[in-house]
């Protein structure tokens, strides 16, 4: 289920990644929010062929939407 856009982000909620579009449809964990307002997202997988790399990105609250974690 997704939540309305009205949900409050914060540090440890799930979401989907909607841009950039290398990363978009992969779930990942808010871990902080930037004094820019820009959310500090880890994503659950790495998108990029042959990396075993932990990415993370700064997304605009526009570039995902919030996961209900019981779907």
């Amino acid at each position: 289920m997704i939540l309305s856009i009205n949900a409050m982000a914060q540090v440890g909620t799930l979401v989907r990644v909607i841009y950039p579009d290398y990363a978009a449809g992969i779930l990942g964990r808010i871990q902080a929010r930037e004094t820019s307002g820009r959310w500090i997202v880890r994503l659950e997988e790495n998108p990029l062929e042959n990396s075993n790399d932990i990415l993370i990105l700064s997304l605009e609250e526009s570039d995902f939407e919030i996961i209900n974690s019981e779907e």
